[in-house]
């Protein structure tokens, strides 16, 4: 008992610890593959919205499906700053991208995803949330 014990203590904080990391890692990725969405939308010719959307598709879709196949509900489907810092870097890319090249717009972008994200998750910072009146039949 007294091992079983020892080892659910350190294997919670090992998950607890790793967690953290996965998050930070999942905001990572969130900022790279809203850019290169962002990107290859461009690439085929879409128009500014139809660019931004497919970086916040192709950001949150990742995550949205490794959250599914660990049983989890999706962040994007939580009360989190996660679709919008996609859609605040794409945004970005797209509006900046023919005034300081590809390179600046691809760091400036991902950098914003990264920090609105961070800052999220630090401050414990989330969108407003509107409740609806239930419909009555």
């Amino acid at each position: 008992i007294l091992v079983s014990t020892l080892l659910a203590i350190l294997i919670r904080r090992w998950h607890q610890k790793t967690h953290h990391m996965m998050l930070i890692s999942d905001a990572l990725g969130l900022a790279v593959f809203t850019v290169i969405g962002v990107t290859k939308a461009l690439d085929f010719g879409a128009s500014a919205i139809v660019a931004v959307m497919m970086g916040v598709l192709t950001g949150c879709g990742g995550g949205a499906i490794r959250d599914l196949l660990s049983g989890e509900v999706p962040l994007v489907l939580k009360k989190e700053v996660y679709a919008f810092a996609a859609m605040a870097g794409g945004a970005l890319f797209v509006a900046s991208e023919s005034y300081i090249g590809v390179n600046m717009a691809t760091l400036l972008s991902a950098g914003l995803v990264l920090l609105l994200r961070l800052l999220a998750l630090y401050k414990k910072l989330s969108l407003p949330r509107f409740d609806l009146p239930p419909i009555s039949r």
